[in-house]
């Protein structure tokens, strides 16, 4: 069985970032290997790890539904799927990545989802972690698996905008299909290392833990202003050493071997 980490929060908080480096921890410091899953409509993951994405679950679901019956000879439609989601698996590394895409129209999509689904929740338990990246309303993960989220880190800024999306989130999280074991939240860019009193005071009345304070980074924005992965950061980089620390406290004593 997989351990399952994610991540949410809105689009230009570092999200993709830290999941990324999630993923580097994982890979290069533990060597173990990880399904990196790109669940964010914005599709940021594969350039932060330094991958180009070409195809989608997104593409499958809707070349499935204009297939309807016309699959290669010997084929049914479940092997189907299984074949094109295997083939837009992009290997790396220590780690393949899955992109989901953009969120689905107005078509009725609840077959193909549920072959997705199965299948996904299959290929994620060969894997000793997987690492999902998700949008802040997390509408991939309710709707693309049936595993449990052993651990979700909600990223913000430490502002009322950022304290708000922790607040829909957490309600989020409530209604969710799924169970989701431990939420943390990981305040970003954070000027100074202080975060206002009243801020703090918000945080503290949902009851959830902060699990990493960071500050802005340098060498992290020379990285992305150039769009440059998260691979070439430098082992020594006080962020990615403080999101590693983050992960051997959440992760390592439950994680999978």
């Amino acid at each position: 069985m997989s351990f399952t980490i994610a991540f949410s929060g809105k689009g230009g908080t570092g999200k993709s970032t830290i999941a990324a480096l999630t993923v580097r921890h994982l890979t290069e410091n533990l060597q173990k290997t990880a399904l990196a899953v790109d669940a964010d409509p914005n599709s940021c993951l594969g350039l932060e790890l330094g991958i180009k994405v070409e195809s989608s679950i997104s593409d499958i679901r809707e070349e499935i539904l204009k297939k309807k019956s016309d699959f290669p000879a010997g084929m049914t439609k479940e092997s189907y799927v299984d074949y094109c989601i295997e083939d837009s698996i992009l290997e790396n590394t220590g780690f393949d990545l899955l992109t989901m895409g953009r969120p689905e129209g107005p078509k009725c999509y609840c077959y193909v989802n549920n072959l997705l689904r199965k299948y996904l929740d299959k290929a994620a338990d060969s894997y000793p972690y997987v690492v999902i990246d998700n949008e802040a309303g997390m509408e991939h993960l309710s709707r693309r698996t049936t595993n449990d989220v052993d651990v979700l880190f909600v990223v913000a800024e430490p502002t009322m905008v950022g304290i708000n999306t922790i607040s829909r989130i957490k309600k989020i999280t409530d209604e969710l299909p799924i169970n989701i074991k431990k939420i943390a939240i990981v305040l970003n860019r954070v000027h100074g290392g202080s975060i206002k009193e009243n801020v703090k005071s918000q945080i503290d009345d949902f009851g959830l833990e902060t699990a990493l304070v960071l500050s802005m980074d340098q060498e992290i924005i020379d990285l992305s202003s150039s769009a440059r992965p998260m691979s070439e950061l430098s082992a020594e980089n006080p962020v990615f050493k403080s999101v590693g620390d983050m992960l051997d406290k959440y992760v390592g004593a439950t994680a999978a071997v």
